[in-house]
C-alpha cells in the first residue's frame, strides 16, 4: 500500500511530523520516504538496518552512516541517538570506525560519520560528540600519504586494507569539509592548515581539464579519471565552508565553478549516477544557493528530485531503486535530498 501522510500528524521514530499542506511537497516526500525506509529496512528487534530489501540484518558503516544522516535530516532525535549509539557499539574501534566487525577502516566512512556527529551536535550540543569528530579528523590527517616517492605525493588514503593503496578525491575532499566544519566550531589553526592542504592536493593532483575532480590515484600511481558527482559535492562543500570560515571570495568562486561545471558535465547523465552520490552533490549545491542566492541551483536540485520521485520510486512501497533490488543507500539518499529541498526557501 502506498505510504502517504493522510492524518494531521504522523509519529515516526519519536518525532511528530507536520502535515504536507503546511510543510510543503518536499517535506511530505521526505517523511514518506523515511517512513518507507523504516518499514522496509529497519529491524526493531535488533535496532539495526538491512542493506537490501529482504536481506540479512546488519550493514557496513557506509549505508548505516547515510541512514543516520537521513534520520538527522528530519531531526528524529530519539532515533538518531539510538543509531549513533549503534555506530559506537558495533563499529567504533578506538578513535575510528571500522567498516564492520573485524573489518578495515575506510577513511571516507569515518568522514561521513564525523559529519553525522557534527549534525547531531547542531541539534543536541555535546562536547563529547565534538571530541569524537575531532578524533576522527586526527586519524584522517594521519592517513595522509607522506611517501615522497609516490606519484603526486599526498592525499588521504581510502582505506587501511593492505591490498588497496588508493588515494582518493572522496577521502581527501570530505576530510577537508570535516576539518573546516570543526574549525568553524573550535577555531584551532591546525584544522584550517590540514583542510587547506587537502584542498591544495586535490587542485594539484586530481583536477581535470574540465575543472572537475578525477576519482583516485591507485597504488601504482595510475589515475582513475572517472568523475563522480559526490566527489564534486564534497569539494564544493569544502570550498563553501572555507569561504564561510575565512571570508575568502576566491573560495566562494571555486565552489561556484565546481557547481557550474558539475551541472554542465552531468546534465544528461543524472539517471545513471548512483542516487547516494547525486544527493550528496545536490545537498551541497543547495547549501551554496543559500549563501549566494542563485535560484538556478535550487531549480536543478528540484528537477532531479522531481525526476527521481516520478521514475525511481515504486508507489506501492514508497521505495526508491537504482537497480534490480532496492537498497538502503537509495532510500537514505532521497530522504536527505527532499529534507534539504524542504529547507531551500523556495
Amino acid at each position: 500500500m502506498r505510504l502517504r501522510l493522510t492524518v494531521l500528524t504522523l509519529l515516526v521514530g519519536g518525532l511528530v511530523l507536520v502535515p504536507a499542506a503546511a510543510a510543503g511537497v518536499d517535506l511530505d516526500r521526505a517523511t514518506n520516504a523515511y517512513a518507507a525506509m523504516q518499514q522496509a529496512y529497519f529491524d526493531p528487534v535488533s535496532g539495526q538496518y538491512r542493506e537490501e530489501v529482504g536481506g540479512p540484518v546488519g550493514t557496513p558503516a557506509w549505508p548505516l552512516s547515510q541512514a543516520v544522516a537521513a534520520t538527522l535530516s528530519l531531526r528524529q532525535v530519539a532515533a538518531a541517538s539510538q543509531r549513533l549509539a549503534l555506530l559506537d557499539r558495533g563499529y567504533r574501534a578506538g578513535a575510528v570506525y571500522v567498516a564492520g566487525p573485524g573489518g578495515p577502516v575506510f577513511w571516507d566512512d569515518n568522514e561521513w560519520i564525523g559529519l553525522d556527529l557534527l549534525d547531531w551536535n547542531a541539534i543536541e550540543p555535546s562536547a563529547d560528540v565534538v571530541r569524537k569528530a575531532m578524533l576522527v579528523f586526527g586519524a584522517v590527517a594521519r592517513a595522509w600519504d607522506a611517501q615522497t616517492s609516490d606519484t603526486c605525493s599526498g592525499g588521504v588514503r581510502w582505506t587501511t586494507a593492505q591490498d588497496n593503496l588508493d588515494r582518493g578525491t572522496v577521502s581527501t575532499a570530505t576530510g577537508a569539509l570535516l576539518g573546516l566544519r570543526l574549525y568553524q566550531l573550535t577555531h584551532r589553526p591546525v584544522l584550517l592548515y590540514w583542510s587547506q592542504r587537502m584542498l591544495g592536493w586535490l587542485d594539484a593532483c586530481m583536477l581535470a581539464p574540465n575543472g572537475l575532480f578525477s576519482d583516485h590515484l591507485a597504488g601504482d600511481g595510475s589515475l582513475d579519471a572517472t568523475q563522480w558527482s559526490y566527489n564534486q559535492g564534497s569539494a564544493l562543500g569544502a570550498y563553501l565552508m572555507l569561504y564561510e570560515t575565512t571570508g575568502s571570495r576566491a573560495a566562494l568562486a571555486r565552489a561556484e565553478a565546481i557547481a557550474d561545471g558539475t551541472l554542465a558535465a552531468f546534465a544528461t547523465r543524472w539517471s545513471a549516477e548512483p542516487p547516494e552520490f547525486a544527493a550528496i552533490f545536490f545537498r551541497r549545491l543547495l547549501e551554496l544557493a543559500h549563501v549566494d542566492g542563485r535560484s538556478g541551483y535550487v531549480a536543478a536540485a528540484q528537477a532531479y528530485g522531481d525526476a527521481e520521485w516520478a521514475a525511481a520510486r515504486d508507489p506501492a512501497t514508497g521505495l526508491f531503486s537504482s537497480g534490480p533490488t532496492p537498497r538502503l543507500l537509495d532510500q537514505a539518499a532521497m530522504v536527505q535530498l527532499y529534507a534539504a529541498l524542504s529547507q531551500s526557501g523556495r
